[in-house]
């Protein structure tokens, strides 16, 4: 079959969605591959995506915030390079309105563009929602090809744009090197991990903690490590926070080279979100066989069965969070080996490597011979 081209453009807080695929892509299509970052983070980009491949690629330095001049720049330097050469199809894996999808429906054609639609439905609470929102709105409005990443997203999306075209495929687990060797924990230990925002609701964990405590129920660790603003850290979640012998925090942004002992330092991973398109930490998650305890929303569903990958209990509320970690500190290790287990074995049989990129070789083949 003859390679078709691909312009494919990665912001680089979708990187690790974007690494693990286009380089397996290679073999079947002519891909150039543009990844854009800060000035900041241009340096560990690349070193990132030097560990991952040796897939030639090249970096455009973005600086502005999206409605800066420098931003303005920065967007019309990519449209001039883009729009100067031919491609069969394109593909845009990043999220920017003001300045970019407009200049991309004058001077592309959008009926060769897919746009990656992380949040076709922007979840309550997340940053900058209100522009997030106004994007979308005008993706659906100009655009006719999406890429979703839960059946959540692809059922909503489909509710709105009937007639769109709409490939849906789910995150690459995420892998960041092996686990380390298992140590004998003494305590149940719960991990909340990634950026903390306000739709992910630490605050509901931070509260199921006390109520535990006030029940006597001392004999459990909650790990918190991720990014957070400092002042909404100060002034939200460390007040919550009375006991360091139950509670520990690293609130910073974790190294890729630490996550795999973060995880294997833990036992249940805690989702309190109150919503939520598709996560990416819990992708992380289930690479590493680890039980859930999540939300009762339609996107944990996809992946997660109640009791047998972990445990669902009632969103928003603190109180049924502790009766489920409650069970979790008084669930004999045998079960919890077993929890681990199905979720090898889900992963088997939804989410291997294969499969994923069997999904876009077949979309791409697919679009670029019908283009």
């Amino acid at each position: 079959m003859k390679k078709g081209s691909i312009c494919w453009i990665t912001a680089s807080y979708f990187l690790d969605v974007d690494l693990p695929i286009v380089p397996s892509l290679q073999k079947d299509f002519d891909i150039d591959w543009i990844v854009i970052s800060s000035a900041k983070s241009a340096q560990s980009d690349d070193a990132y995506i030097r560990s991952q491949t040796d897939m030639p690629y090249t970096s455009l330095i973005d600086n502005g915030y999206f409605f800066s001049l420098s931003h303005y720049k920065a967007v019309r330097e990519l449209i001039a390079r883009i729009s100067s050469k031919s491609y069969d199809w394109y593909y845009f894996d990043i999220s920017d309105f003001l300045f970019l999808y407009p200049m991309l429906k004058r001077h592309l054609p959008v009926d060769r563009i897919t746009m990656a639609a992380h949040n076709a439905k922007v979840p309550a609470g997340a940053r900058y929602a209100a522009f997030a929102r106004m994007a979308m709105k005008y993706l659906f409005r100009h655009f006719s090809n999406f890429q979703v990443f839960s059946k959540n997203q692809l059922h909503y999306l489909q509710s709105r744009l009937p007639k769109a075209n709409i490939f849906y495929c789910p995150l690459m687990l995420k892998d960041y090197g092996p686990l380390p060797e298992n140590k004998e924990r003494k305590t149940t230990s719960f991990l909340f991990f990634g950026n903390i925002v306000k739709y992910k609701r630490l605050d509901l964990l931070l509260k199921a903690v006390e109520i535990l405590r006030r029940r006597g129920v001392t004999d459990f660790t909650v790990n918190i490590a991720g990014y957070c603003r400092p002042e909404v850290w100060d002034k939200q979640y460390q007040p919550m926070i009375h006991s360091s012998e139950n509670v520990i925090s690293d609130i910073r942004r974790i190294p890729n080279e630490e996550v795999a002992a973060l995880f294997g330092a833990n036992d249940y991973f805690v989702m309190p979100y109150q919503d939520i398109a598709q996560s990416g930490a819990l992708t992380v998650a289930l690479n590493y066989s680890m039980p859930v305890i999540a939300s009762d929303l339609p996107s944990f569903h996809e992946f997660i069965e109640d009791s047998e990958h972990g445990w669902f209990f009632e969103s928003g509320s603190a109180e049924a969070l502790a009766d489920v970690m409650e069970k979790a500190i008084n669930t004999p290790r045998k079960e919890h080996s077993e929890m681990v287990e199905a979720i090898r074995e889900m992963v088997k049989e939804k989410l291997s490597s294969q499969a994923i990129h069997d999904r876009y070789r077949n979309y791409f083949h697919k679009m670029i011979s019908h283009a």
